[in-house]
């Protein structure tokens, strides 16, 4: 069980997320607005990172409040994915240099367009039989039980952090060595869940640290352009594929026109992720925290 300290800062810390989470919920057709969607989706995540932080047996129906939050971020999952993909065919669009570029681009975005408004439909489904349950129901907790230990709330949050750092950053030089989409996408999740995690206990720190949250939201956003490029690629390849099973050899050859300069794009994000990520790592991560916090650097990592 956590120190009081930390058991009182991650709870206020659980009140700021759902209220938030809260307030973009009870705004009027959030479903049907792109950005509000995205919103909803991204504070579910942060609540749910303060929720894995928390000693769960202090809370009533923490498992299945857990679980409602966690179908709710799938559940949004795809319409989301589809509408990043939207949105960078209209952005290849605007930049089409020949009508026959702008036809591929449009019958593309034709397509995914109807899997949008599919998603949407499965996703208003899901979200009926989904059906929240009261989240506000997190906040009744009972008085804690003897929560005392001989640790100092410094001590308790890089207890938190370390094995946190370790599954984000661990698998890093291999990712350089090797270009894994579905690895890279993995490592980005677990890289926001650690930035949530350091964002919840930032009350914790000596020292504000925002060259360490710098630093983890820009191999974030490297990873989340590389996944997009990525997931759009694989779009590309099924719709050249289907295009050329229908004989369709003009559209195809579009398609393929367009997949080169994805694919360019991709490698050239992964390049930017080898240089970000070259540096980081759970040693690292612990020479910046370990300080913030005003704990002594651990045996073995230099400060």
């Amino acid at each position: 069980m956590h120190p009081a300290e930390l058991a009182i800062l991650l709870h206020r810390a659980l009140e700021v997320r759902l209220a938030r989470l809260q307030e973009l919920l009870d705004a009027p057709d959030w479903v049907d607005d792109d950005e509000q969607l995205h919103q909803v989706r991204v504070s579910a995540r942060r609540l749910g990172a303060v929720l894995d932080l928390v000693d769960a047996e202090v809370y009533p129906g923490h498992k299945g409040q857990r679980r409602a939050l966690k179908g709710l971020v799938d559940t949004l999952g795809l319409p989301r994915e589809l509408d990043v993909h939207a949105g960078h065919l209209r952005a290849h669009l605007l930049q089409a240099g020949t009508p026959a570029q702008a036809a591929v681009l449009e019958h593309l975005l034709e397509q995914v367009d109807r899997g949008r408004a599919k998603a949407r439909r499965a996703m208003r489904k899901e979200l009926d039989r989904l059906r929240l349950p009261d989240l506000r129901r997190l906040l009744d907790v009972p008085s804690l039980q003897d929560p005392f230990q001989a640790t100092s709330l410094q001590e308790a949050a890089w207890t938190c952090l370390e094995a946190r750092a370790e599954a984000a950053l661990g698998g890093l030089p291999g990712l350089c060595a090797h270009e894994d989409p579905a690895a890279l996408h993995k490592t980005r999740v677990r890289i926001k869940k650690l930035r949530y995690a350091v964002e919840a206990l930032e009350a914790a720190f000596a020292e504000p640290p925002e060259a360490l949250l710098k630093d983890l939201r820009a191999l974030q956003t490297v990873l989340g352009d590389h996944h997009d490029l990525a997931a759009l690629e694989a779009l590309l390849w099924e719709a050249e594929a289907q295009l050329r099973l229908r004989e369709r050899q003009v559209l195809g050859a579009g398609v393929l026109d367009l997949l080169g300069g994805v694919a360019e794009a991709r490698r050239t994000i992964y390049g930017r992720f080898v240089e970000l990520a070259g540096p980081q790592g759970p040693a690292a991560f612990a020479r910046a925290v370990r300080p913030a916090l005003g704990l002594p650097p651990v045996d073995g990592i230099l400060a």
